[in-house]
């Protein structure tokens, strides 16, 4: 528990999503304490096993940890971080390449071979444009969370893989943001690979209705042996935040155009069942679970209940 915290005082750590503006206070008697972080540093705390109570978390990572035997820690339906994943392959502004059918035989860099972008990203281009994940050649940074499977023949190099890209000693990097992209668009060396990536993306959603989610909600098991009411509590404050927010600054669609339909529901929904089980479905074709696990034993007991209203 972090110093200072009172009995009844839980702390959630996430990132800084401003529909989450809101969660701080009392809720159900208990005083929840929301504290914002940069982007996957609550992860840290979950894959080491340090103290912690309630994080934001990876649910691909979630799901390979509880395929492996992890069982200190519960999810709850409430899905952060979504994007699509059609802009997340990065190549020198003057490469040739334009199309994910010309990656074949090339070597593709990814920090963390195993994280939930790349694990969608993967899926993606196998469900979309047959180039199954085996075609390209990968390299990855030093430091892994998860093995990688030998079919995907992955090398480690040191060095920075954004760099070697810009020098041309790889041919593109799959990462979920660039440092290059926080340049001025004058200055700026690599682009996305595909041209039109927001027409790609729209074409896909209107097909298929799906937007990517990539974490969720823990909590520790400690946590939830002293509060056993606290997931639908949390849900709930989750929610009220997000209705609060959408109140303020109205719903806007993925690419920021005003609309009437939530896109980031949360809960075990038709919708948001079927995208939980595309990205275990690439997770299993991936080969970084054994097998496709049961929706609801890998949320907490009840989840299947809550309601986001």
């Amino acid at each position: 528990m972090p110093n200072g915290a009172g009995e009844n005082m839980i702390e959630l750590v996430g990132s800084d999503y401003p529909y989450f503006r809101h969660v701080s206070g009392v809720h159900d008697g208990v005083n929840l304490h929301y504290t914002a972080v940069p982007p996957g540093q609550s992860f840290t705390a979950v894959l080491e096993n340090q103290p912690f109570q309630v994080n934001e978390f990876s649910l691909a990572n979630y799901t390979m940890m509880r395929d492996r035997g992890v069982d200190w820690m519960d999810a709850i339906p409430v899905f952060l971080n979504r994007d699509f994943r059609h802009g997340s392959l990065y190549v020198r502004r003057d490469s040739d390449l334009s199309h994910p059918s010309e990656l074949r035989g090339k070597t593709i860099a990814a920090r963390e071979y195993t994280q939930t972008a790349g694990v969608w990203w993967r899926g993606t281009m196998i469900d979309e444009y047959d180039l199954h994940w085996t075609d390209p050649k990968w390299v990855a940074g030093p430091v892994q969370r998860f093995v990688p499977p030998a079919e995907a023949a992955v090398q480690t190099v040191e060095g920075d893989l954004e760099q070697m890209v810009i020098d041309g000693e790889i041919d593109a990097l799959l990462a979920p943001r660039t440092d290059d992209g926080n340049k001025p668009e004058s200055e700026r060396k690599l682009r996305a690979l595909m041209p039109d990536t927001e027409g790609a993306e729209r074409d896909y959603y209107a097909r298929t209705g799906i937007y990517p989610l990539n974490h969720a909600v823990v909590i520790h098991e400690s946590c939830l042996a002293q509060h056993p009411g606290l997931p639908k509590t949390l849900f709930d404050a989750y929610c009220a935040s997000k209705k609060q927010y959408y109140a303020e600054s109205g719903i806007q669609d993925p690419w920021g155009d005003p609309t009437n339909d939530d896109p980031i529901a949360f809960g075990l929904t038709d919708k948001n069942r079927e995208i939980v089980a595309t990205l275990w479905r690439y997770l299993a074709e991936q080969k970084l679970i054994s097998q496709v696990p049961d929706m609801d034993a890998l949320f907490v007991n009840g989840a299947a209940d809550f309601v986001d209203s």
